[in-house]
C-alpha cells in the first residue's frame, strides 16, 4: 500500500481522538487488512428489494466499496441507506466506474425489506445467510472495519464508512482517480 495513504488514515485516526491503546488497535487492525485479499463466496444471494437476482460485480475486476453488516445492533443505524443511496448517485458523476456492494446477514428479513422500501433503495444486496463473507475473509465484527475499498485485483486499499465523512468520501474518490490513471 502507498505509504503516505497509509499515513493519512492513520491521520483521520488520531484526529477522531481516543486513548493511546485504542489508537494502537485501530492502527493494528487497519495494517492488517490493508492489502489482504477479500473472497467473495459463492453462497451470496443477490436481491433487489427481497427478489432473487443475477448479478456478476463480484466477479468483475472493478473497484468495488463494499460494505457488511451482520444481525447485531440496529439495522437501520449501521447501514443507513438513504446515505448510500446519495453517495452511489454521487458516484454515478464520477469519469470512473465504482461499484457498491452490500453484504448483509439480517436477522428479519421483513424488517430489512421495509427499510429498503423506506429508502427507496433499489440496488442489489448481497444475503449471507450462513456469515460465509466474515469467516472466510476473517473479518472483523466491528463497525467500524465493516466498509472498505478495494482494486481490481480484490484487495484492500481503503477502510472505513464514507457516509458520514466527507474526508474519508473525497479520499475514497480521489484513491480511485489516481490508481485508474
Amino acid at each position: 500500500m502507498n505509504m503516505r495513504l497509509f499515513c493519512t488514515l492513520i491521520g483521520i485516526i488520531w484526529l477522531t481522538g481516543g486513548c493511546n491503546s485504542n489508537k494502537q488497535k485501530i492502527t493494528e487492525t487497519l495494517s492488517q487488512m490493508m492489502g489482504k485479499e477479500i473472497v467473495f463466496p459463492n453462497t451470496l444471494q443477490a436481491k433487489v428489494l427481497g427478489r432473487d437476482t443475477v448479478v456478476d460485480i463480484l466477479e468483475k475486476p472493478s473497484y468495488k466499496i463494499v460494505t457488511f453488516a451482520d444481525s447485531s445492533g440496529c439495522t437501520d443505524c449501521r447501514l443507513n441507506f438513504y446515505g448510500w443511496k446519495i453517495k452511489m448517485d454521487e458516484a454515478k458523476a464520477w469519469k470512473i466506474l465504482v461499484d457498491f456492494v452490500f453484504i448483509l446477514q439480517p436477522k428479519d428479513d421483513f424488517v430489512l425489506l421495509s427499510l429498503l422500501k423506506f429508502n427507496e433503495f433499489h440496488s442489489w444486496i448481497f444475503y449471507d445467510k450462513n456469515i460465509d463473507f466474515i469467516r472466510q475473509n476473517q473479518l472483523s465484527s466491528e463497525p467500524l472495519y465493516q466498509t472498505f475499498l478495494i482494486n481490481p485485483e480484490n484487495k484492500i486499499v481503503l477502510v472505513g464508512n464514507p457516509v458520514s465523512n466527507k474526508t474519508l468520501w473525497n479520499l475514497y474518490k480521489k484513491t480511485i482517480e489516481t490508481q485508474t490513471k
